[in-house]
This record gives structure tokens, sequence and C-alpha cells, in this order.
């Protein structure tokens, strides 16, 4: 596979604004976890959430419109891209949840005015978010849109290092979104899963935290600067065990590590760490688990970014390249928060303390709700 350059990065998410506030607070050991109360359910429900600290209600129907085009803005602006290469950059869009938050938001506001005529969803589309993208960029190009659950920005970005591999572009704007929505709050409190403090790979692990999160990645044939991180390449398969997740014996996650792996040119001792998906989920950090010791022997430092970030969805995979990029670019790999208590069943005990980064390969791994699998290999300068 052809290398391709992070030649433009932006983030808003929880630990901050901006990609520097948020590598600030990681690094200082500062989260945001707040409470979301939500009284549109028969029972209400009170849980933990990693929201983005604007001064917007929740669920505020423009939120989308207002937070999303600084981001994309920043992320090019750092590529020092030209306004005739702005208009030819394809769109390569990941979320599981699109628009629905404002679609929520519209309906909720249509059934207090009409309820005959209120309809649901109305005009959620995966052309909502890219509409936003263009008119900020100035755009003309092609729209990709992956909607693989949890994996869905992290199989855009390798679509997106494929397509300029393949000569098809010089430049790519990769974009992960995720923002509150009844629909996934009330879906996964559903499921029980959700909890008040996340714990990757921990003993006492029981489940996740959701968050929301928006990245934007530029994606080029041309680093831009000296030190510029490269995307080299990755897999992806489709685990057709059940319906919800991935074979516990963690055999379809080691397949795509070694696959991911071998698509990128570089071999298991090479990966100096990885970032793993690490959702807090008693079963799924165990088949991750399972799938790393069947790749890696012994395992790399291994750490997990949602404790700080929330598991932010369809958008994670773009979210936590950003901030493990920007974590790298500074000289250091971070801290797993949260993990206390070794799993003598797992073997695994993540870094509980931020460690030196050196220049090489490292492995970052996505695992969605359905059993897609993607992972990432990205080479540090």
């Amino acid at each position: 596979m052809g290398k391709a350059y992070l030649r433009g990065m932006a983030l808003n998410c929880a630990l901050g604004a901006d990609r520097n506030a948020c590598v600030t607070a990681l690094r200082a050991g500062r989260k945001n976890i707040t409470g979301v109360h939500l009284d549109t359910f028969s029972d209400p429900l009170e849980l933990s959430y990693y929201r983005i600290a604007d001064d917007a209600a929740l669920f505020d129907p423009e939120r989308m419109e207002r937070l999303l085009p600084p981001v994309v803005a920043a992320a090019v602006s750092q590529a020092g891209l030209n306004a005739q290469q702005c208009r030819e950059l394809p769109v390569f869009l990941g979320s599981s949840c699109l628009s629905i938050a404002c679609e929520e938001a519209r309906y909720a506001r249509a059934l207090a005015g009409d309820v005959g005529h209120a309809l649901p969803i109305r005009q959620s589309r995966f052309d909502t978010i890219v509409s936003i993208v263009q008119e900020t960029t100035g755009s003309r190009a092609a729209t990709y849109t992956w909607n693989t659950a949890c994996t869905s920005a992290a199989n855009a970005l390798l679509a997106a290092q494929r397509s300029l591999a393949s000569g098809r572009y010089r430049q790519a704007l990769v974009i992960g979104v995720e923002l509150a929505n009844l629909t996934t709050l009330g879906g996964f409190s559903a499921l029980q899963i959700l909890v008040d403090a996340l714990r990757p790979f921990d003993a006492r692990r029981a489940g996740m935290v959701l968050g929301e999160g928006i990245g934007a990645v530029v994606l080029s044939v041309e680093p831009g600067s000296a030190g510029t991180p490269r995307l080299l390449g990755g897999a992806s398969n489709c685990d057709s065990y059940g319906v919800t997740g991935v074979n516990p014996d963690g055999s379809s996650i080691a397949a795509v590590l070694a696959r991911g792996l071998r698509m990128a040119g570089v071999g298991a001792e090479q990966i100096r760490a990885l970032k793993a998906h690490a959702t807090g989920t008693v079963a799924n950090d165990a088949a991750e688990a399972q799938g790393m010791h069947g790749v890696f022997s012994p395992l790399p430092p291994v750490c997990a970014l949602k404790p700080w970030l929330g598991h932010t969805m369809g958008a994670c995979a773009v979210n936590e390249l950003i901030l493990f990029a920007s974590a790298l670019e500074q000289g250091f790999i971070p801290a797993t928060t949260g993990f206390e208590k070794t799993d003598d069943a797992l073997h695994v005990t993540p870094l509980i303390a931020e460690a030196p980064a050196a220049p090489g390969c490292y492995l970052l791994s996505q695992f969605g709700f359905g059993g897609n699998n993607t992972v990432l290999i990205l080479e540090q300068p």
C-alpha cells in the first residue's frame, strides 16, 4: 500500500475544542465527564456522558451546523490546500448516527405543533453532513459515506488511503462525526452496558460510557512538512459469529490484526504500541485481548483512549487517530485512565502512566457492533 500523510488534523471532543487543547488536557489528566438526563422515556435515565463543551443545549438541532465547519476549516488550513485543491477534495465520511440528532429535535418540535403530520427522521440522509463540509471547503468532488457501526471512520480512513495509493486522488478529507442523540443513548441503555466509569481491560470492567466528537483529517500523497505522520494502511473484516459481536475466541480480531500488518508491510515485532479499541465491556475486551495475544508475543505497550473521550461510536477511529498521532508528535504514548486491577483471564495491563514514544509503527484497532473489525497502521517519523 502507498503512504498517506496526515497533512492536516483537527478535533473537537470532550477534552477540548481544538487539537492542542485536547493533547494538553490528555497529558494533564483532565477528563470532562458530564451527566445527561433523559426524561423522554417511560423511565427517566441519568447517564454519564462525554460531551463537547459548547454553550448549546445537548440536543439542539443546530449544533451540527455550528460545530462541524470550524473543525473542517482547521484541518484544511493546516494542510495548506489552495482553492483549486479544495474544489477537487473528495470527502470520506464515517459516522454511525449521521444527522439523527438534528432530526430527533425537529421531530420533537413537530410533535409539539401538529402530532398528525409529524414524521420521525424525516430528512436524515447520508449527504446531510457532507453538504455542510462542501459548503465549508468549496469541494465539488466525490463524496463517500461509511456506516459500519464503530468502524465507520476507520473504514473511511482506509478507503481514502487506498484511493490515494491508487492514484485516484492526491488529497482526501476524512471526517468522523458523532453527536449526542436519543436513539444511541436510549438504545445502549436498554442493552444495559452503559456505566458511570470506563475501565478498559480491568477485572472490574462492566460497560462503556458514550461520548461525542468531531474529527477531520486531510490525507495527502505529499507530507507538507517534515515529521508528518503517515497512514501506511490496514485491513478490515466482518465476523458473522453473532448478530452483535465478534467470536469470543478472538479469532476474527487476530485475523484482521495479522492482515493489517501484512497489507502495510509491517512485522508484528515492529509495532511499538497498540491503541486498543477497549470499549470496557466484559465480552469485547476479552475477545480483543484474545486477538492481540494471537498475533503479538509478547504484547507491545497497550493504551486505550475511550476513558478520555468516551466511546464516540462511528467517529472513534478518526477522533482517536488524531489524539494518538498528536500525542506521538509530542513524544509520548498516552496513559490509560480508569485501569486499576489486572484481569488474570486477559493478561493485558495497559499503560497507566504515559510512556516515551519513539519513531516507528503503531497499530490502532476498531471493532464494531455487528462484527465489523478494522485496524490501521500509523508510522511516526
